[in-house]
């Protein structure tokens, strides 16, 4: 059985790898990411999920807990750590270390290599006998996600976002969390994991991303004595995920037992990632609510009162923009006509050029500071997949800047109110 899942691990899942270096002496560390990514399915995120725990937590060579983490001292202190997140159709097992970069060490540790090593380590070695994974760390992963949901189930806010999710797109996976659902848990099996996991090397595409002060080839060519790595295909679905059409935008109110009612609305954006429009979407969320100098955090929690805490976020990657906010019980009508006020005030171009010129500001300044981080540097070079022409940081940051009032009038013409979902306080009876 060992030998049959050995020989599986170096045939296909490699040709569909492609590797991003980005040398810089910005950081003491070097950082290696790799990203796993498959159809968005309700049917397999939970077990995904689970799956990204384990492969960070013990493999063959290091099959506890403790005898992995003795190893990841020696390197250094090595930090591995995985996620699971949407990235447009796809669902992604993120897997990333960071270890120190061995030209700031007084000896001659090989660490990049050894670093490579304990990563292929981890992907192509988990801690698998007969066909399954170590049971206790599988019961104790589903302990843990089952709560850590449960935990979100609890949290109004949450609930009513995902609330929003459902009745704006329907039975599509979109709606999901990426890290699944508690439903599915107890079918989840040490078996079945294996089956999630062999699907995952054999189907998923994956990306490979490097950053810190490395030489560019010759990491792309360790990489690719490590992982075999071949040319690669990828395909993203063109199609948004997009529920019922509506003529005008349904109202969901629903009731609990909460203190302060939430009150959500879902916009669908004309515009995506890597459109011509994309930069005035960005500006127009800023301006609208995503940031503290926004209409909606000026107006309607400032000025009017009517929110304990309001903003709006994008999904850029798909074109939808959400508002989230949380309201007093008595005050969700008013505070639901004065956001539907302010939006259409956009489309009226009703705003100043003072507020674009903030929100430019603020925008470059968040983009600046993003490059601090190597975690932010992989998922701004990630987001490239979904272009044909890498966006450099130069038309970044001209994209920007050319935005004027008419583009943002414009797409706020062209966005509709797709979905406005309340939750408040439940009557007597």
């Amino acid at each position: 059985m060992e030998v049959r899942h050995d020989n599986l691990k170096i045939e296909k899942p490699q040709k569909d790898l492609h590797i991003k270096v980005l040398p810089t002496t910005k950081f003491k560390t070097t950082t290696i990411t790799l990203k796993f990514m498959a159809p968005l399915d309700s049917e397999t995120m939970t077990a995904r999920s689970i799956l990204s725990k384990l492969l960070v937590r013990a493999t063959k060579q290091w099959p506890s807990d403790k005898d992995f983490n003795r190893h990841l001292s020696h390197l250094y202190g090595a930090y591995v750590n995985s996620f699971v997140s949407k990235f447009k159709d796809k669902h992604v097992i993120t897997i990333s270390l960071e270890l120190v970069n061995e030209r700031y060490l007084k000896d001659q540790t090989p660490l990049f290599e050894k670093g490579l090593e304990l990563l292929k380590e981890m992907i192509y070695n988990p801690l698998i006998l007969d066909n399954h994974f170590d049971e206790t760390f599988v019961t104790q992963e589903k302990s843990l996600l089952s709560k850590k949901l449960n935990a979100m189930i609890d949290n109004k806010s949450q609930i009513s976002f995902l609330n929003l999710l459902k009745y704006m797109f329907g039975e599509q996976p979109y709606r999901h969390l990426a890290t699944g659902q508690v439903e599915y848990i107890a079918d989840i099996t040490p078996e079945t994991l294996y089956h999630t996991y062999q699907s995952m090397l054999q189907n998923d595409y994956c990306a490979v991303y490097v950053v810190g002060n490395v030489d560019q080839q010759q990491v792309k060519s360790q990489i690719q004595t490590y992982f075999n790595i071949n040319p690669f295909s990828f395909e993203l679905s063109q199609a948004n995920p997009i529920g019922q059409a509506h003529a005008k935008p349904q109202v969901i109110v629903e009731t609990d037992d909460i203190d302060q009612a939430k009150l959500n609305m879902g916009f669908k954006l004309p515009a995506k990632y890597g459109d011509p429009e994309y930069f005035a979407m960005i500006v127009f969320n800023v301006m609208f609510g995503g940031d503290p100098s926004s209409v909606l955090f000026n107006e309607v929690r400032e000025k009017q009162s009517l929110a304990y805490s309001i903003h709006s976020q994008i999904d850029a990657k798909n074109g939808f923009l959400f508002v989230l906010s949380g309201v007093s019980i008595d005050k969700y009508e008013v505070a639901k006509e004065t956001i539907v006020s302010e939006f259409e005030k956009f489309q009226q171009g009703d705003f100043e050029e003072d507020k674009i010129t903030l929100a430019k500001k603020v925008i470059l300044s968040q983009r600046q500071e993003s490059h601090d981080r190597a975690k932010s540097i992989i998922e701004i070079m990630n987001n490239n997949i979904l272009l044909d022409e890498p966006m450099s940081e130069e038309s970044y940051i001209s994209g920007i800047q050319n935005v004027g009032k008419l583009e943002i009038q414009q797409l706020a013409q062209a966005t509709t109110l797709d979905t406005i979902y309340i939750l408040t306080k439940g009557g007597d009876d």
